[in-house]
């Protein structure tokens, strides 16, 4: 699988079953000895899109029944035409019916924020740049979206506050000067750390290359400036650029020789694919 797994995945499919089921399923409750039937499913794409969760899947109906079964038809980040079949599913009626809507609203979002992922990568992908993820993410989902972002053939930014130093706007303000934040900073953490210094002028550029981070983020610049920033870091540290970028412009941004586009647009915008589960 693509991207990095929580290792405490289980307990985050249970959270998700426990919202959705509370202490049991009134409906399929009520339909008796047929709940116990062993059932076949499919849950089948009625869009295009890129696949992204279906390991997900076969564990949420793992964890209803340890007897279910499943195969998934579709590799993680390969794409699917409408009408596919993405999964095949045996198990208990009881699990199939009650793990549905998680299953599918999981596999749709993910799939969505894979497929919007692959959109970014195809347009640039004769370019030397890689598209990141940024931390504009669902609570509570973010490793599996950004899991998603891996399978559509994206980069992951860094996971949280905890695993990067990013120096942005507001911590500028407070230091008075990227040369301060970086001294500061730099005493403080890991020398293992990586330090990103979010810059919104050339100057400040100018600023960061002198205090060797390692990542200069480019924030909302205009594309001649981009171009410039590039000049005069002159690959002494990488260069990202994020802010407002979307498949209309994130060609001409590549362009420019930066080496990441972060952007929100990938998990924000993303689509939910339509998808259903129908009982054979």
């Amino acid at each position: 699988m693509a991207g990095l797994v929580p290792w405490n995945l289980d307990t985050m499919l249970m959270q998700f079953l426990n919202e959705d089921l509370g202490p049991f399923d009134l409906t399929t409750q009520g339909l008796g000895e047929l709940k116990d039937r062993v059932i076949q499913a499919r849950i089948i794409a009625k869009e295009p899109g890129v696949m992204a969760g279906g390991p997900f899947v076969l564990r949420i109906f793992k964890l209803l029944d340890r007897e279910a079964q499943g195969t998934i038809h579709i590799a993680e980040g390969a794409r699917f035409p409408a009408g596919t079949v993405l999964l095949s599913l045996s198990g208990r009626a009881e699990a199939i019916l009650e793990g549905e809507r998680v299953a599918l609203n999981l596999l749709a979002r993910l799939s969505g924020i894979a497929t919007r992922t692959r959109e970014l990568v195809d347009l640039v992908a004769d370019l030397p740049v890689r598209i990141a993820d940024t931390r504009k993410t669902t609570p509570g989902l973010r490793l599996l979206e950004k899991y998603a972002v891996c399978c559509g053939g994206g980069t992951n930014h860094r996971m949280g506050l905890y695993d990067c130093v990013l120096i942005k706007d507001n911590h500028l303000a407070l230091c008075g000067s990227v040369k301060e934040a970086v001294l500061r900073i730099r005493k403080a953490v890991p020398f293992t750390t990586k330090i990103v210094v979010e810059c919104a002028s050339l100057e400040a550029v100018a600023e960061a290359c002198e205090a060797g981070v390692d990542v200069i983020l480019l924030d909302n610049m205009p594309l001649e400036d981009i171009r410039q920033a590039v000049k005069i870091v002159k690959k002494r540290a990488l260069v990202e650029a994020s802010g407002g970028i979307g498949p209309h412009n994130v060609r001409l941004v590549a362009e420019q020789g930066v080496d990441i586009i972060s952007t929100g647009y990938i998990t924000h915008h993303a689509p939910w694919i339509d998808l259903s589960l129908s009982i054979s």
